[in-house]
């Protein structure tokens, strides 16, 4: 309780920040560089990503008009709205303006910094991915991400469960997660992604499943995260944002897929971190990452489309292919 306090009394000052930030920011975060933050230490922010989860969920279904009256999938419709914008995402906006969670980089000096050397720092000055906003790393239980995974765990995830709800009953299980998790590569790799930035992200399809299980959860399962108390919706305490990150947020472990006219660039600025491969932080970050990595549905269709040719193998753009080491 003692970290939601503590989170109440940023609330109205991070409002007021993040109205002032969407003035001037036309398009999210889009891409983010694991490498850049590598030996460098970040403070987890798993509890506080925790508490702001649990505060602005349940904030909604009190001011809610239908917290009396409305079954579950309508409250998980409010969370939805409350959860999800149009141009940024509450939890991405709090989590890079609050002085609660750390990140890299942090303050103008770093940010400065950062754009100098991020990964699409040294792309062709018309390079369109470059006029958005890099997005800073963060860590959850140990395991660092992007901001921008938030956002795609948020909206893309709410994504999923939209397609999965409308097709539920037409299809058995396996099969329809396959369908649904083909259908997100295709966004990734129109609109959302590659057609655009040139750049295919296997790990936002990973933010985007595990939000998909998040949404499926509020109202579905043996304890669903929504659930009534003396006529009143109420969100789980059981939440734990760590339950939905995994080695595949970090694009250092689980690289992106780059056009061949933008990976000409970048793969001289991953070459500069060949270096540090053998240093201790990074052998025991990658040894954790090979402890916990598991194969998960996103990652298996993306295995799939591989093998039959339908995508670039994502290990050819990593570090241990760059510096020679596969």
């Amino acid at each position: 309780m003692g970290v939601l306090k503590h989170m109440k009394a940023h609330l109205t000052c991070r409002v007021i920040v993040i109205a002032a930030l969407l003035a001037g920011s036309p398009l999210q975060a889009m891409e983010t560089d694991q490498y850049y933050a590598w030996g460098k230490p970040i403070a987890d922010s798993a509890d506080y990503l925790n508490a702001w989860v649990k505060l602005t969920i349940q904030t909604a279904l009190d001011e809610s008009s239908e917290n009396a009256t409305g079954d579950c999938e309508a409250m998980a419709d409010v969370v939805q709205h409350r959860m999800q914008q149009s141009i940024y995402h509450a939890i991405e906006m709090w989590v890079i303006t609050s002085p609660l969670v750390d990140r890299i980089p942090l303050g103008l000096e770093e940010d400065r910094d950062y754009r100098k050397h991020y990964l699409l720092a040294k792309t062709i000055p018309v390079d369109t991915a470059r006029w958005l906003n890099p997005s800073p790393t963060v860590q959850v239980d140990g395991i660092r991400l992007g901001t921008d995974k938030l956002a795609h765990f948020i909206s893309e995830g709410w994504w999923y469960y939209r397609w999965w709800k409308k097709r539920e009953d037409k299809y058995p299980p396996d099969e329809l997660q396959r369908k649904m998790i083909q259908f997100s590569v295709k966004l990734e790799s129109g609109g959302q992604g590659y057609w655009v930035t040139g750049v295919f992200s296997p790990s936002d399809l990973e933010a985007n499943y595990q939000g998909f299980l998040f949404y499926q959860q509020l109202c579905h399962g043996e304890k669903p995260l929504l659930y009534q108390q003396d006529g009143r919706w109420r969100f789980s305490d059981a939440f734990d944002f760590r339950t939905y990150v995994t080695p595949d947020r970090d694009e250092s472990w689980l690289p992106n897929i780059f056009k061949e006219r933008r990976w000409k660039r970048i793969q001289k600025t991953v070459a500069t971190y060949c270096p540090m491969l053998h240093t201790p932080w990074v052998e025991q970050q990658r040894t954790m990452h090979k402890e916990r990595d598991t194969q998960s549905p996103a990652e298996k269709v993306v295995a799939e489309l591989v093998a039959k040719g339908k995508l670039p193998d994502p290990a050819t753009f990593g570090i241990m292919s760059v510096c020679g080491e596969n």
